[in-house]
């Protein structure tokens, strides 16, 4: 059985690299375009010799980047597994051998992660090294947070239905506008029980996107990722449970 998962475990990472990873990168580059451009930012701002309030755009330049692609990569992370194979009837074909289902799509999931890590770790050391200094290790780290988080349920959703990425996307602008909402209502001196009660029924990408800033300069408080951390391995879980007692081809 592991000799087998092994051996598809390299045409799920070719998979992965050809089709979610380029998008993935793609995406991220347009969302990092979008930012310069509103921002008014040109190639010359790339010069951390400019002084503090140059290195410290270059910082938030950095952090938006960052969440971008971690939440992108996570969004993709679970696209094309489980329900696309569903969909197309090639989970007829896979598992009409000895193999089981569980491993197969979670080695795809930890794949999908790995890579997503290991990308993140590229384009952070080259930032690093010719733009301006960040962690390294914390982009790692917060990549593989997104993963966790919101591919978790990414990888949930798309055992229940092909629809799984708008779904994904609708549930997280939901809990992105939520948190804007819930933030000017607090900054306003009023609250809300209710609010808060809403935002704990939604994920907690809102948490993972407000986290960037703290990987990117390799400070994190551990209490601020339990939430996202327990969410995610729930979904997870629940998607292998799911993957266990749901019949395929239905």
């Amino acid at each position: 059985m592991r000799a087998r998962l092994a051996a598809y475990g390299g045409a799920q990472l070719r998979d992965y690299l050809a089709g979610r990873a380029l998008l993935t990168v793609v995406a991220t580059g347009v969302a990092a375009w979008a930012y310069g451009f509103t921002h008014g930012l040109t190639w010359s701002a790339f010069d951390a010799s400019g002084g503090i309030d140059a290195r410290a755009q270059l910082q938030r330049a950095f952090e938006f980047v960052l969440t971008a692609f971690a939440l992108i990569a996570a969004a993709f992370a679970a696209q094309g597994l489980v329900a696309k194979h569903r969909r197309r009837g090639y989970d007829l074909v896979l598992f009409s051998r000895p193999l089981s289902p569980v491993r197969y799509y979670a080695q795809g999931f930890v794949i999908a992660g790995l890579a997503a890590a290991l990308l993140g770790a590229m384009a952070a050391e080259v930032y690093a090294v010719a733009v301006h200094p960040v962690s390294v290790i914390g982009a790692v780290a917060y990549v593989l947070l997104g993963w966790l988080t919101v591919g978790g349920l990414a990888f949930l959703l798309s055992t229940l239905t092909v629809f799984h990425v708008p779904l994904l996307l609708l549930i997280l602008a939901a809990d992105l506008s939520l948190d804007r909402y819930v933030t000017g209502v607090r900054a306003s001196g009023a609250g809300s029980p209710v609010l808060d009660v809403a935002q704990y029924l939604l994920p907690p990408g809102h948490v993972v996107a407000l986290l960037s800033g703290s990987f990117a300069r390799g400070v994190v408080d551990p209490r601020a990722v339990v939430w996202p951390i327990v969410f995610g391995v729930s979904c997870v879980v629940a998607a292998l449970l799911l993957l266990r007692r749901r019949p395929f081809g239905s």
